[in-house]
């Protein structure tokens, strides 16, 4: 592995706080996405409090959540006054014990993220109460919370230079280690990594991996890297929608279908703490990810 800059990376988490506090200084659209052509949700007056959860502004927009509702979508930044920062509501600690070393996991040490630079970070918007008009719902997908690339694109050649890859961007993906299907925090620099496509030995683009996986069904010479976790991702969600009526489902759940129910906590802690164990489940004739 190369070397770690764990000082670089700890001035970025403090450039990209959420949880701030702040008011609505004009009467404003709340609006499903960061453009004026996304969908209407609600006309909130002048002096509406809000939190906001995105930092980062999407064409102009940030993502909020209304004080008195609850509500989440995207206003025009220049229609948010933000107050004092607040202190953001702790992450929840996955289970209640020690992080596992990387001894104690199922995988190789490089293909986890480094659990002090990336932690994993829900999304606090997305609660067990609520996924039915999220994460569950059929006329919500990703798109709709994913910051712009002009957002990730920076993050991605900030968090390279952090964990010290100095090979080609393009080996890697910027992932959310709680994805976002699954309620994971979208523009939280706690919960983004450059994931190898590869590993140290077999450097591949999207494209080189995706061929190789078809090429090599079932090899274990290259080690399990982002199309990988990309199964696991699906199918947690899956699992956390599993016995909701008319849920939405992954377009891995006709391969894979969940036969159990988890938790959304134990959904995200899944994916934060060891997702190769689940996808090594999954492999081994659609065992459940519990």
């Amino acid at each position: 592995m190369k070397k770690i800059l764990p000082s670089l990376l700890a001035c970025l988490l403090c450039s990209v706080a959420s949880g701030q506090q702040a008011s609505i200084s004009h009467n404003s659209i709340l609006r499903s996405g960061p453009s004026s052509g996304s969908k209407r949700l609600d006309q909130l007056p002048a002096g509406t409090a809000v939190t906001i959860i995105s930092k980062y502004a999407n064409s102009g927009y940030v993502r909020v959540e209304t004080a008195d509702q609850g509500e989440t979508g995207w206003l025009l930044k220049i229609n948010v006054k933000q107050g004092e920062a607040t202190v953001s509501p702790q992450a929840p600690q996955y289970g209640g014990s020690p992080p596992e070393s990387a001894s104690a996991k199922a995988g190789d040490p490089q293909i986890y993220p480094n659990s002090q630079m990336t932690p994993g970070k829900p999304d606090p918007s997305v609660t067990p109460s609520n996924i039915t008009k999220n994460i569950c719902n059929k006329e919500w997908s990703t798109d709709s919370v994913r910051p712009a690339d002009s957002v990730t694109s920076k993050i991605k050649t900030q968090t390279m230079a952090a964990y010290g890859f100095t090979d080609a961007a393009n080996h890697y993906e910027l992932d959310h280690l709680i994805s976002l299907q699954v309620g994971g925090c979208p523009d939280c620099v706690e919960n983004l990594w450059p994931e190898a496509y590869g590993d140290q030995k077999h450097p591949m683009t999207q494209v080189q991996r995706a061929a190789w996986n078809k090429q090599n069904p079932g090899s274990t010479e290259v080690l399990a890297g982002s199309l990988e976790k990309d199964v696991v991702e699906n199918h947690v969600h899956d699992e956390i929608c599993f016995g909701i009526p008319n849920a939405k489902m992954s377009s891995y759940a006709k391969k894979y279908p969940p036969t159990v129910s988890v938790t959304l906590e134990r959904g995200q802690q899944i994916l934060a703490t060891e997702w190769y164990a689940c996808y090594l489940n999954i492999m081994d004739g659609n065992k459940p990810c519990e």
